[in-house]
């Protein structure tokens, strides 16, 4: 009898294995979303605008992009597609544009607590997905992906201030 209860009970252990995971709540959602290259949770800000404007908060170093986070009512126009670079687990741009090669993208970087919006030359999404140049008052994104059509590339992205200062970040671009 014995015998059979030890193969009987690995199977019962087995199959609660088996069974799906607890769905995750939000709060820990975006606690892991939100952490560090090294996994640290960073604070989310609940009080950060969500909300781009044209041109950067006042006094912002735009050369220190944030983690986008909420970015929910932020109007990048019409769309097809587009691309965000990420720094580890930071998203630090996501951009959009149409198919259509004649008419610009937009971009949306956080600088100083603020969100803020660019635009870039016609293009199309083809264009966005090799890399481009976003600009709004003060600043110059520049996003340069590795050669190649792969959906998630390396790629470096310059932000250079109207003061002439400048900052790398080395990611990756990821278009859909």
């Amino acid at each position: 009898m014995r015998a059979l209860i030890l193969p009987l009970s690995a199977l019962a252990l087995a199959a609660c294995s088996s069974e799906p995971a607890p769905q995750e709540s939000a709060d820990d959602f975006a606690s892991r979303i939100n952490g560090g290259e090294q996994g640290a949770a960073a604070p989310v800000d609940a009080d950060a605008p969500n909300v781009a404007a044209e041109a950067p908060p006042a006094g912002a170093n735009v050369t220190q992009l944030e983690q986008l986070r909420d970015i929910a009512n932020v109007d990048m126009g019409p769309r097809d597609g587009g691309c965000t670079f990420m720094d580890g687990n930071r998203e630090l741009v996501m951009a959009s544009a149409l198919k259509e090669p004649t008419l610009p993208g937009k971009a949306v970087i956080r600088v100083g607590g603020g969100l803020t919006l660019l635009d870039t030359g016609p293009g199309g999404l083809d264009s966005l997905k090799a890399g481009a140049t976003f600009s709004g008052e003060g600043v110059t994104v520049q996003v340069a992906p590795q050669a190649g059509d792969a959906a998630s590339r390396p790629a470096n992205l310059t932000v250079s201030a109207a003061d002439g200062s400048t900052a790398t970040y080395s990611g990756k671009w990821i278009c859909a």
